[in-house]
């Protein structure tokens, strides 16, 4: 070790550490799992503000070798040094520019390393890597090197993570035992759902991967998860020659796309018999999602629903134009309100006047809007029921 090292060292532990690009590829020899706890306590807290800035940022993840003794202070899970190098790389991996020197750095592979700690029930560095994870595939090469190693696990024996391991640590309450919530596994999998082979495995009819998903649709103690679990879906709406299966009674998707949608507004018992049973007779303190970002998936997810004639029909079936009409009324947003504009007009034409099978091959008129307000006008004049009770 240098003079200078240990003069740059001793300067660290006073928070003066130096920030050239030499000084900070030698911070590598202060963060290896043998070093001093007081020496490599103190390279951690400089690299962690080092994250804070775009320059420090690209300092560190030009410094390879210090990215990798960071991977391999996260693999020593139970030490506080651990969890300052898992809050590094964290902070790292926001960074757009982050995902190639981060999958690429020496030692662990890094979505293996991730994922391992990620499911492992008693991590405490578990919710950081599920958001290091998250990070990681917004971007197409980590996405892509994440769904390999997930996919790649599935045909292994020796506690590699797989699809269906990462969906039970997601619906499984108190997966992980010391405290960690895993919510950032929704984003994840939201991420993923982006590539047809990761839609694929998940609508795959001999695995019941899908349908665990389905109870966060409505999911109130977290809005990470539940929009990461409703992006999920959404993506995996898009795989056409599915629809008549999550439609079908194997997974019933259409009630779980429309509850949070749904309001307390009465019904008339002509159009509650025309409504799936979980949405009949909703309380009155019953409220709709909140978040108007969640509304457009859950909007665009019943649109992609509607691609096909048979599909429609079984839509339409469902009482969906009811509660949408409802919806209408309600909403705010303009572009939630576009929406739902357009997934009304495919509604309420007939299949004569949509003229295809197909309705993707085509492009939705834009003469929704007046007919229905027209609809809502007439159903708030319409009287409530009696209060019977």
């Amino acid at each position: 070790m240098s003079q200078q090292t240990l003069r740059d060292v001793a300067r660290a532990r006073r928070g003066a550490f130096t920030d050239s690009d030499a000084a900070i590829s030698e911070l590598s020899q202060f963060l290896k799992v043998d070093t001093r706890t007081d020496v490599k306590a103190a390279a951690l807290q400089h690299v962690l503000g080092l994250t804070g800035s775009e320059a420090g940022r690209r300092q560190l993840l030009a410094a390879a070798d210090v990215l990798a003794q960071l991977k391999r202070l996260v693999a020593e899970d139970r030490s506080p040094a651990g969890h300052d190098a898992s809050l590094a790389l964290l902070n790292l991996s926001g960074f757009a520019a982050a995902g190639a020197p981060l999958l690429a750095a020496p030692g662990p592979n890094t979505a293996e390393l991730l994922l391992r700690r990620a499911v492992q029930t008693d991590s405490r560095l578990a919710d950081a890597c599920c958001m290091v994870l998250s990070n990681l595939s917004r971007h197409p090469a980590g996405c892509a090197a994440i769904w390999r190693c997930l996919r790649d696990g599935s045909a292994e024996a020796d506690g590699a993570v797989t699809v269906e391991r990462l969906v039970v640590a997601l619906c499984q309450r108190d997966f992980n035992t010391v405290g960690c919530k895993l919510d950032y596994l929704g984003p994840l999998l939201s991420n993923l759902t982006q590539l047809p082979e990761a839609r694929s495995y998940m609508l795959d009819r001999d695995r019941v991967v899908f349908q665990r998903l389905l109870p966060f649709t409505d999911y109130q103690e977290s809005l990470v998860r539940r929009t990461g679990v409703i992006g999920a879906i959404k993506n995996c709406c898009f795989e056409t020659d599915s629809h008549m299966w999550l439609l079908g009674p194997d997974v019933d998707l259409l009630p779980r796309l429309l509850l949070p949608l749904t309001g307390p507004e009465p019904y008339d018992d002509e159009d509650m018999e025309k409504l799936p049973v979980d949405l009949q007779y909703m309380d009155e303190t019953k409220t709709r999602e909140a978040d108007v970002d969640i509304r457009k998936m859950l909007l665009e997810a019943i649109t992609q629903l509607c691609a096909t004639r048979s599909a429609r029909e079984r839509v339409r079936a469902q009482g969906a134009y009811l509660i949408l009409r409802e919806y209408h009324k309600w909403e705010t947003d303009e572009a939630a309100l576009e929406l739902c504009e357009e997934l009304v007009n495919i509604l309420i034409k007939t299949e004569d006047e949509i003229g295809v099978d197909d309705l993707k091959a085509v492009q939705i008129p834009n003469d929704v809007a007046e007919r229905l307000h027209k609809e809502s006008a007439a159903a708030a004049e319409r009287p409530a029921p009696a209060d019977t009770a």
